[in-house]
């Protein structure tokens, strides 16, 4: 079985065992990501996601001692145009500068009692072969303390929209020091089920040369895509959807409706999208809850009302593997 319980290990922490829901935070579509992050503290003990982009332009400020561990992202994202799957449409966006040196002077600054998982460097004007990627995470300079590095695997040209995997399997091999490799969501594949075979195949790689390292879906937290990697052997899922919209019944749904649904229909909608924060990362805890259950015995029941759906993906990506 592809998805599994697997470990991630930071310095000389204690490892942390699998499937992370990470709730992540951004200034690219939220400016007002400091006020978020301050609320949620309250709420969250566990891991989160943030931005050596945001940092650096200080729409955030560390530490986050609130988190059990911290995953300091590459700031590609904030620094580019891209969007994740669950934006609605292209907002206009002006980013920053953004460089490898200033990627190195977060890391070089950066202090915390969180355990931290620094990913590798991004920027959509920087692209390199596989294999450079690969050089270029390793030369990253962590920072002292529990913390390690993360591949994230990027197109290998600034006009490629998705990743090869000819080129990337080949590579894996040298992946060698890494605490965890990344992907996202959107270069993956083109379609659902194209995305999961190639997580799939990354998957298999990456048991045969470095058996049991942790795979992470950039931008794939919902209620139906975290399922549907993890079944294809992903491990650690983030995204900002959660802070977009709200986790009801197995869906993913606009905040008003969650609101309307739910709370009193006089409810400010400030009110309500505070109510749809903490909702939602309280519906992770049950998610992750659910993928643990499945890893233990395999029952798709534990997913919820969409399980039929999600076990017939899971048998079409097995049918389009060979049947292995």
């Amino acid at each position: 079985m592809l998805a599994s319980r697997r470990f991630l290990r930071i310095g000389n922490a204690p490892s942390i065992k699998t499937p992370l829901l990470l709730p992540s935070f951004s200034s690219k579509g939220f400016p007002n990501v400091a006020k978020i992050l301050q609320t949620m503290e309250e709420y969250i003990s566990d891991e989160v996601l943030v931005s050596a982009y945001d940092i650096h332009s200080n729409h955030i400020k560390p530490p986050f001692d609130f988190a059990s561990a911290i995953f300091l992202d590459s700031g590609g994202y904030e620094a580019s145009k891209e969007t994740e799957l669950s934006d609605t449409y292209e907002k206009e966006y002006s980013a920053k500068e953004w460089s490898l040196d200033k990627h190195q002077q977060v890391l070089a600054q950066w202090k915390s009692n969180s355990p931290t998982v620094c990913v590798s460097y991004d920027h959509p004007n920087d692209r390199v072969p596989t294999v450079q990627q690969i050089e270029r995470a390793k030369a990253m300079v962590l920072p002292p303390g529990n913390s390690a590095r993360a591949l994230l695997i990027k197109p290998e040209t600034e006009t490629s929209k998705r990743l090869h995997l000819e080129n990337i399997l080949p590579t894996v091999k040298q992946m060698t020091g890494f605490a965890v490799v990344g992907v996202t969501e959107k270069e993956i594949g083109n379609s659902t089920l194209s995305r999961m075979i190639n997580v799939a195949k990354l998957r298999k790689e990456l048991d045969a040369h470095h058996p049991g390292l942790p795979i992470h879906v950039f931008g794939s937290l919902d209620t139906i895509s975290t399922f549907l990697y993890f079944l294809a052997g992903a491990d650690i899922f983030d995204g900002l959807t959660w802070l977009r919209y709200a986790f009801s019944n197995g869906d993913t749904v606009y905040r008003h409706h969650f609101g309307s649904l739910s709370l009193p229909i006089t409810t400010n909608s400030d009110i309500v999208e505070g109510r749809c924060w903490t909702n939602n990362y309280q519906y992770m805890q049950e998610m992750r809850l659910s993928m643990i259950k499945f890893a233990v015995d395999g029952r798709f029941e534990h997913f919820g009302k969409h399980h039929e759906s999600l076990k017939r993906a899971y048998d079409a990506m097995i049918a389009e593997l060979g049947g292995a």
